[in-house]
């Protein structure tokens, strides 16, 4: 089954993007993909472990530049052994010079105002920097985590400032060599998942989120129940002790007359409620009582009990 972040890829893939929108998802796309050899002419090669990443590149090269490409595949030997697919692109200084990626023989820190100069054109950056370097938890579990990591902080504090742009309050932080741009509010995860254009991914991370959520506090609220129910239930057997105790110490003269019929009421409604037990008492008695001054006299009974011997277990 593919991972959330897969699935948010393949759809920003499916996408159709205007000239300017694509030209500014290939530029982030080649950044953080993309490697450049000069031996005879200039190479450039793009690599990914996602087969539709690498389709989308080959598709907008071959719609605005047409240029010599080869797809290559080959296999990780290590850890997962998973695919990578190799897009590379022959004499490719047409397409570095249109998108302003070249700074002599190396890749511009941040893009230039040319290619990220529109909110769609920063959306679409940020697509292709996901594509590139992206990933998303999955909201069924309990830690919200969205981030892009990359090679040189210039281009981190770009990202989180054109993300911030869309008030997704991003941040930077330092991991080993790289630098990495997160989110982890789920509400911002779902407007930045919005802003690249993953419209359905937002509605099921948005959909599995609030299920989440709300199993979540049914789950509290059926625990605090129980536990209502287990303090009730220890309450009642401590009455019910108490009020035997009185009595086998022949020692109801004792209580008040009141305090006597909350007694009996008890004794006669064992596994009643305290709000079950005001109303025997009112039908029982054709008396008004409130909860609080039947616990009161409960209290009264247990404190009796105690007098007259009774221990705690």
């Amino acid at each position: 089954m593919p991972s959330f972040s897969r699935k948010v890829k393949e759809e920003i893939c499916f996408n159709d993007f205007d000239i300017a929108s694509g030209k500014a998802l290939l530029c982030a796309l080649i950044k953080m993909t993309g490697s450049l050899a000069i031996g005879h002419g200039m190479l450039l090669t793009l690599r990914s472990e996602n087969a539709k990443v690498i389709s989308k590149a080959f598709k907008l090269l071959r719609e605005y530049y047409d240029p010599q490409m080869e797809v290559r595949v080959s296999r990780k030997m290590k850890l997962k052994k998973n695919n990578i697919y190799m897009l590379r692109v022959s004499n490719p200084q047409q397409i570095l010079s249109d998108l302003d990626l070249m700074d002599g023989l190396t890749f511009l820190s941040i893009p230039t105002g040319k290619i990220v100069n529109t909110s769609d054109t920063r959306r679409a950056y940020l697509a292709g920097i996901f594509l590139g370097c992206g990933s998303v938890n999955d909201p069924s579990t309990s830690n919200y985590h969205l981030e892009m990591s990359v090679n040189d902080e210039d281009h981190a504090i770009f990202i989180s400032s054109l993300m911030n742009s869309f008030e997704l309050r991003a941040k930077v932080i330092k991991r080993r060599n790289k630098y990495v741009v997160y989110l982890k509010s789920a509400r911002k995860i779902g407007d930045f998942l919005r802003a690249v254009g993953t419209s359905q991914s937002a509605a099921d991370f948005e959909t599995t989120r609030i299920s989440r959520s709300f199993a979540n506090d049914y789950n509290r609220i059926n625990n605090c129940d129980i536990a209502n129910e287990m303090k009730a239930f220890d309450a009642s057997m401590r009455q019910l002790r108490a009020i035997s105790y009185i009595i086998e110490q022949d020692a109801l003269s004792l209580l008040s007359e009141r305090v006597k019929r909350a007694a009996l009421i008890r004794l006669d409604n064992q596994d009643a409620t305290l709000k079950e037990l005001v109303e025997a008492y009112e039908s029982e008695y054709d008396e008004a009582i409130s909860k609080a001054t039947l616990s009161r006299y409960f209290k009264k009974i247990e404190t009796e009990a105690k007098k007259l011997g009774l221990t705690e277990k």
